[in-house]
């Protein structure tokens, strides 16, 4: 039997290690790797079905596809990369680069993907996105108030006597994270989690408190007026580390503790018994989630954030920070896309829908989409849906989903079992090596040697061509600068930045100033309001839609995508009120769609809100996002997705 070290490429902050075992020329088993200090030697449940529920489904695609009167049909790659080649010659002719749209989703987070970017850019430059439905919104204020996000590497958290979880479910989304905390906790340290919702996380906690959603702002402002108030300030970090306190003490004095309370509806005890925790813990952390980015004015909770823990100087230390997403190309170097050639446009990644359809002088003509589903993960899906029609559309993707209904060429793509690449994080300073295990099943064929075959029909072999290994050399650089061979690389995981560098442990900040920079430009206006500052009556309840434990993004399991309907959950009275009885079928609208749904009586939630999850297919009426409102929010371009507002209904009234 064979072993193999490469490492999972999908949507998740993990990114794991994986040991996996071959034999008779199939992949049999996957391991976590114990070399792999975050991956540990475990893996989560999704990863160990990975065989069963994706790699080996009869469901994943292994040809080509060609969409004819409507139904897919087979075709050769020769045809599949000749039918594109001649599209995008056409388009260029007839309406210039831009009316090519290139969509990178998600999907995957790997180093060649740059040279996905690098064919687009040899094209003459073509239409990109902006912003993006990840976690844009809460990172311009990090980056605002620090000079530049650093993260604290997820063992550190094993060094606080306080960590507060804000807006993240670990025990789901980030199972890794989720032990190392546990540790923590067995150690001594308290575990607080800031969520609507009593999540898997937070019922493992020692405490939870569940503000009304997109109130973290208050509530974060609500602990800091407390601290001044009881004289637990770090008098020193404040004098010599900062600059406009005086100024932003003066925006917290407008505000009564009475009234952000009231405003988060987090009782004054409660927020008193972790206001003195938190400045007392020495250190104490935070570790915040995407649920806290997803509101228009998201980026006002992290500026409360990174201003409790300077006021409380638990900056530059270890057991201390706010940590909230690692930069997964980081260490790579990039300059492979190339430079902007001049003709590059881009559209808002959470509006792309209604961008594309309002797009002129050129119009898209033809959508490029890989490692990315839009038309089902996107805000207002149906908007979504209606841009793509018409286009012609080619994807790379593994499987049939909502997007590919809408698409006119399918192009099967390889897994990190069938490749070679290099992998970073997003919740960790890891890289590591992405290997071949056996040989891509099918016809399936990587993204890199995908755009390869075409730049070669497009007469841009030249600026393309090498292997894969000559230009993840040339993207490593900068790690190998730092002694590491690629020979290393490629047999095991390197850890960039250990466990005991501590971000700003020199007080020196990337600002202007040098100095930590507490926001002075919030107004009124800012805190009032759901979203677009108008609360309508007739939608009442906020919409929350979480990432599930049984799928990552829109990748279900065969058993999840016909079973029946959509569940979601609502507080008992909120039942009461709207008349809908537990277990019943019901409506749930918004001013962008309605859909059918199962309703389940649950106390974990609100009131003021429905829960449901995300990536459930379109085709079979379960998309959450035909419900959710392309907006964008006030910073960083991002997808406020918690601002949609909706309204449950019996079926019958």
């Amino acid at each position: 039997m064979k072993t193999v070290v490469t490492a999972c490429t999908r949507d998740c902050p993990g990114a794991c290690s994986i040991i996996a075992q071959e034999k008779d020329g199939r992949v049999v088993k996957l391991h976590g790797n114990p070399d792999h200090k975050i991956t540990d030697g475990f893996l989560c449940k999704n990863t160990t079905k990975y065989l069963e529920n994706f790699f080996y489904s009869p469901q994943r695609v292994l040809h080509p596809l060609i969409k004819r009167n409507g139904e897919w049909e087979q075709i050769s790659w020769d045809e599949a990369l000749d039918i594109t080649a001649s599209k995008i010659k056409k388009v260029i002719k007839n309406h210039g680069s831009q009316a090519i749209l290139y969509y990178q989703g998600f999907g995957a987070r790997t180093a060649l993907q740059s040279m996905n970017k690098r064919f687009f850019n040899l094209l003459g430059g073509v239409t990109t996105t902006t912003g993006t439905v990840c976690g844009g919104i809460g990172h311009v204020a990090l980056e605002q108030d620090y000079g530049v996000k650093i993260p604290h590497n997820p063992l550190d958290q094993l060094n606080s006597d306080l960590i507060i979880i804000w807006g993240r479910n670990p025990a789901v989304t980030d199972i890794h994270l989720w032990k190392i905390l546990k540790k923590a906790r067995r150690k001594g340290t308290k575990l607080v989690v800031i969520d609507p919702v009593k999540t898997r996380t937070a019922k493992q906690a020692d405490s939870h408190l569940k503000p009304a959603p997109g109130t973290d702002h208050y509530l974060a402002m609500a602990l800091i007026k407390i601290i001044l108030k009881k004289g637990l300030e770090d008098k020193e970090f404040i004098e010599n580390y900062t600059k406009n306190f005086t100024s932003y003490k003066g925006l917290l004095d407008k505000y009564s503790l009475e009234f952000l309370s009231k405003k988060c509806d987090v009782s004054v005890n409660e927020l008193k018994e972790l206001a003195l925790s938190y400045a007392l813990g020495k250190p104490s952390s935070i570790v915040a989630g995407w649920g806290a980015h997803r509101y228009r004015h998201g980026h006002l909770a992290f500026h409360m954030m990174n201003a409790l823990a300077a006021i409380c100087g638990n900056i530059g230390v270890s057991g201390g920070g706010v940590t909230q997403g690692f930069e997964e190309y980081e260490f790579f170097d990039q300059s492979v896309e190339l430079d902007d050639p001049g003709k590059a446009r881009k559209l808002p990644m959470p509006k792309i829908g209604r961008a594309i359809l309002e797009t002129c002088d050129p119009p898209v003509e033809l959508i490029f989409v890989a490692s990315g589903n839009p038309v089902n993960l996107n805000p207002n899906s149906l908007i979504v849906k209606k841009a793509f029609e018409g286009k012609f559309v080619v994807m790379i993707d593994h499987f049939l989903n909502d997007t590919s209904d809408v698409a006119d060429l399918f192009l099967p793509a390889t897994t990190f079992l069938e490749e070679e690449n290099l992998i970073g994080s997003f919740g960790h300073s890891w890289i590591s090596p992405i290997n071949p295990v056996i040989p891509p099943q099918g016809e399936a064929k990587s993204e890199f040697e995908i755009f390869q075959l075409l730049s070669l029909r497009l007469g841009l072999g030249d600026e393309m061509a090498g292997t894969p290994t000559k230009w993840l050399k040339k993207m490593a650089s900068p790690i190998l600068d730092k002694g590491v061979t690629f020979e290393e690389l490629q047999n095991g995981p390197v850890e960039m930045v250990p466990a005991h560098e501590i971000p700003y442990a020199d007080k020196c900040f990337k600002t202007e100033s040098g100095l930590f920079e507490f926001i002075t430009d919030f107004k009124d206006d800012k805190l009032e309001g759901n979203g677009d500052g108008v609360i309508d009556e007739n939608f009442p309840l906020h919409l929350l839609s979480t990432s599930p434990d049984k799928w990552v993004g829109s990748v279900l399991p065969e058993s999840e995508i016909k079973n029946g309907y959509l569940e979601v959950q609502a507080h008992p009275l909120t039942l009461k009120a709207t008349g809908v009885a537990d277990g019943e079928v019901a409506l749930l609208e918004s001013l962008f769609g309605k859909l059918e749904v199962r309703v389940r009586g649950s106390e974990d939630v609100r009131c003021d809100f429905v829960l449901a999850y995300k990536g459930g297919l379109m085709r079979h009426n379960k998309n959450i996002n035909v419900l959710t409102g392309d907006i964008l929010s006030e910073k960083g371009e991002g997808a406020p997705y918690y601002d949609t507002r909706v309204r449950l209904r019996n079926l019958n009234s």
